[in-house]
C-alpha cells in the first residue's frame, strides 16, 4: 500500500458479502457433514440459529441449492432479468455468475473473475447445466490466457493487468502492487477453470467421439503450461503471468498450487475415463 498514492488501508480487491466460491464450497461441506451425521462418524446434524431455532446441515445446503442460480446468476437475456435477482442498470457482462452476492459495492457483485469454476467444480449440482456451460464459454474468450487466467475481466474499469509490487507512483490503482487480483493472470485457477469445463462439456456428450472431443478442448488449453514446464529452470509452473502470459518479476517462479491444481485436472481426466 502507498501512502502518497492514497491507497493505503483499501482492499484492493474487496469481496465482502458471499462470494461465489465460498459459497460453494460451503454447500459442499454441508453435504459432507451431513452424510457424516447420516452415518453416525459426526455427533452433531445442525447449528443453532436466532430466536433458539436449529437448522439442520441438510436443510442449509437445501436453502443454498434452491437460492443460488436466483441469486448468482446473470442471464445472457435481459428479458430473464426478472426471474433473478439482478440490477439491470449496472450489469456489465452477461451470461456469467456473480463474482460475489451483496457485496457492499454492488457493481463488485457483477464482475467477471475466475472464482465460479471452484464453485463448479466442488458443487456442480448447484448450477444449470446450460447455464453453466455458457458462463464457462464467456470466460474461455474474456479470462483465459496463455499460461494463466486474468483475474479481472478486461472490459471491467477497474482492469489493471500489470503487477509491479515496486511501482511507488501516485495511481491509486497500481502502486505497491494493489493491482494483484485486478488483472494478472494467476495460474492455479486454470485448473479448476479447465476441471469444470471438462465436467460441464462431458454432460452434453452422448457418443464416445463426441466425449472425446471434450478432452481434445481440454487439452489444447494446456499448451501454454506444457510449454512452460519445458522451458522453466524449475520445470514447473509460475505463480501468475502479467497481461498475455508476458513475464511477472515479482511472481514466484515455481509454484504448488499451480501445478497441483492441473494434477487434480488429469485426476478428473482419469476418473471420467474409467467410467
Amino acid at each position: 500500500s502507498s501512502d502518497h498514492a492514497g491507497n493505503k488501508g483499501v482492499p484492493g480487491t474487496s469481496r465482502d458479502g458471499a462470494p461465489v466460491e465460498i459459497t460453494g464450497l460451503l454447500y459442499s461441506c454441508l453435504k459432507w457433514v451431513d452424510g457424516l451425521n447420516k452415518k453416525s462418524q459426526f455427533k452433531y446434524s445442525g447449528v443453532s440459529i436466532k430466536d433458539d431455532k436449529v437448522i439442520t446441515f441438510k436443510e442449509w445446503a437445501q436453502k443454498i441449492r434452491d437460492n443460488f442460480e436466483h441469486c448468482y446468476y446473470v442471464p445472457a437475456d435481459p428479458a430473464q432479468d426478472s426471474k433473478y435477482d439482478v440490477d439491470s442498470k449496472i450489469v456489465n457482462r452477461r451470461g456469467i455468475y456473480k463474482d460475489v452476492y451483496k457485496c457492499s459495492k454492488e457493481y463488485r457483485d457483477y464482475q467477471l473473475r475466475p472464482n465460479f469454476p471452484i464453485a463448479m467444480t466442488v458443487a456442480p449440482d448447484l448450477f444449470d447445466p446450460k447455464h453453466a456451460l455458457g458462463a464457462l464459454i464467456v470466460a474461455d474468450e474474456a479470462l483465459l490466457g496463455p499460461t494463466g487466467m486474468a483475474t479481472l475481466d478486461p472490459s471491467d474499469m477497474e482492469y489493471r493487468p500489470n503487477y509491479i509490487n515496486s511501482d511507488d507512483s501516485n495511481d491509486f490503482h497500481t502502486a505497491r502492487g494493489r493491482n494483484y487480483h485486478q488483472g494478472p493472470e494467476w495460474v492455479w485457477p486454470r485448473g479448476f477453470f479447465l476441471r469444470a469445463l471438462l465436467k460441464f462439456d462431458l454432460m452434453r456428450r452422448e457418443t464416445k467421439e463426441a466425449k472425446v472431443e471434450a478432452f481434445q478442448q481440454v487439452t489444447t488449453r494446456l499448451a501454454g503450461c506444457r510449454h512452460m514446464i519445458h522451458d522453466s529452470p524449475w520445470a514447473g509452473l509460475t505463480e501468475l503471468t502479467n497481461e498475455k502470459g508476458s513475464m511477472c518479476h515479482d511472481s514466484c517462479p515455481t509454484q504448488a498450487w499451480s501445478a497441483s491444481c492441473l494434477i487434480d485436472l488429469y485426476q478428473d481426466a482419469s476418473e471420467y475415463n474409467a467410467l
